[in-house]
C-alpha cells in the first residue's frame, strides 16, 4: 500500500501485530491491516530512524530537537520520556539509536556515543568520542558497541560497570555529565546515602581499517559472534566477534545502494538504491 508520500526509511513489524513506519516527508505511522490507525510529525531532514525497546511497547524517535531523542508509547503515539545529552549544544544531529533492555544508546554527528538509563529519569551515564566523524550506525551486544563513521573505520568499544554507593557517585555527577543531579534523585541519596548504583566507563578495544569510507549498517548476530556490516562501496562484510577478523567479503549491491540490512540466525537481507533485495547464507 502507498505507506508514504516519500521514501521509507524504516519499517518494523510489531509482535501484538501491525506494523511501524517512518517516511522521509517527515511521518511516523502505525498501521493495522494496510490501514493507518496513527501518525505524528516528525523531522523530514534528519536521518535517525525509529527503534523500539525489547518488548515493542516503547518506540524512540526524533521529534523536535535535533540532539533530542523522545521515548513514545507505541499506541497512543504520547511521549513519555526524552533523552538529551547534557552537552547537547555541541554533540549536534543524533544520526543513529540503539535499545537494549533498559539502556538506550545514542550515535551523534560529532563522533560521540552517549548511554541513557531509562529507568533513573532519562539520566545519561556515561558519555565518549568513539569517531573523528558521524556516528552513521551502531549495534551493542554483551557490554560491546560495534559503530562505524565516514572516518574509513569500524571501532570496538568495551563497556564495563561496577557497583558503587550513591554517595560515591554524587560527587562525580557535574564532571562526569556536565550538571548538576536530578533533584528527585538527590532527595533519594539524602535518604539513603548508601543505595548503590552502576558507574560506567568505556574504552575503544579495537580498531577496524576500512577500504571504503563508511558502514550504513552495523548488525550483531544474537549470539554475539558475527557480525555484518553494509558498506558505502555496496560490499557486505562479516566479522568474528571475537577476533574482530574479515571473515568474508560479497559485492551485495551497487557501490552505494545498501540502503537496509537485517540479521537473523545465518542469513542477512540486504536492499538498496538497485531496486534489488539479495538474501545471504553464510556457515
Amino acid at each position: 500500500w502507498n505507506a508514504h508520500i516519500a521514501l521509507v526509511m524504516w519499517v518494523e513489524t510489531l509482535s501484538g501485530g501491525g506494523s511501524m513506519s517512518q517516511g522521509r516527508e517527515g511521518a511516523l505511522s502505525l498501521w493495522q491491516e494496510g490501514q493507518c490507525v496513527r501518525t505524528c510529525s516528525v523531522p523530514s531532514t534528519g536521518f535517525c530512524r525509529f527503534a523500539t525497546s525489547d518488548d515493542q511497547r516503547h518506540c524512540f524517535v526524533s521529534l523536535d530537537e535535533k540532539s533530542k531523542i523522545s521515548c513514545i508509547d507505541a499506541d497512543r503515539f504520547n511521549v513519555v520520556k526524552t533523552f538529551q545529552p547534557s552537552d547537547y549544544n555541541q554533540r549536534g544531529m543524533c544520526w543513529s539509536v540503539v535499545v537494549r533492555g533498559d539502556y538506550v544508546y545514542l550515535g551523534y554527528e560529532s563522533g560521540h556515543i552517549v548511554l541513557f538509563d531509562r529507568r533513573s529519569l532519562s539520566k545519561q551515564v556515561l558519555e565518549v568520542k568513539v569517531h573523528d566523524e558521524i556516528v552513521t550506525t551502531l549495534d551493542v551486544r554483551d557490554n560491546k558497541i560495534i559503530s562505524s563513521s565516514p572516518d574509513f573505520t569500524i571501532k570496538i568499544t568495551s563497556l564495563t560497570s561496577e557497583k558503587v554507593t550513591a554517595a560515591d557517585t554524587s560527587s562525580e555527577t557535574k564532571t562526569s555529565e556536565g550538571c548538576d543531579e536530578n533533584p528527585l534523585e538527590s532527595v533519594v541519596n539524602s535518604l539513603n546515602p548508601a543505595r548503590t548504583a552502576q558507574k560506567y566507563s568505556a574504552e575503544i578495544s579495537h580498531t577496524i581499517p576500512l577500504k571504503c569510507q563508511g558502514s550504513s549498517h552495523i548488525k550483531i548476530r544474537p549470539d554475539g559472534k558475527l557480525f555484518a556490516a553494509s558498506g558505502w562501496d555496496g560490499g557486505l562484510r562479516l566479522y568474528s566477534c571475537k577476533k574482530n577478523k574479515l571473515l568474508g567479503l560479497v559485492e551485495a549491491h551497487n557501490p552505494e545502494t545498501i540502503t537496509d540490512m537485517i540479521t537473523f540466525d545465518n542469513r542477512v537481507v540486504c536492499s538498496g538504491r538497485d531496486c534489488k533485495i539479495s538474501f545471504w547464507t553464510f556457515y
